[in-house]
């Protein structure tokens, strides 16, 4: 079975290394690229066709919040999750309206990350 493709999206240097080590060190998953914010994850995405990309709402360029509707329209196949520190029902609304299909937040860790992914990639 092919391992599920996924592409990191963080301004953050350190958070992209621990994504991408998190889910390099799941048999099922490999990375498909990286990007520090929306704009530079739609242009690099389109070309690595990832199953799944984990979107921080929060970047300078673009966030996820306004990167995810280009993303929709370009790879509809591919699953959105927003990663993010904020929370709340109202970043759920607004990732739901933008078509992100799940949100977790960085204070549940990223276990819970994986559980969600996997969760997304089964459907």
């Amino acid at each position: 079975m092919p391992k599920k493709r996924v592409f990191v999206v963080d301004d953050s240097p350190l958070m992209r290394f621990m994504v991408r080590q998190l889910f390099e060190s799941e048999t099922d998953y490999e990375i498909a690229g990286e990007a520090a914010n929306g704009l530079d994850a739609i242009a690099k995405a389109v070309f690595s066709k990832p199953d799944l990309i984990v979107l921080d709402l929060t970047m300078p360029v673009m966030g996820g919040l306004d990167a995810a509707p280009f993303l929709r329209r370009v790879l509809p196949e591919t699953r959105l999750i927003l990663f993010t520190i904020h929370r709340g029902r109202e970043v759920e609304r607004l990732a739901q309206a933008a078509g992100i299909q799940a949100v977790v937040s960085k204070d549940q860790g990223v276990s819970e990350l994986v559980s969600r992914a996997q969760a997304l990639l089964a459907a």
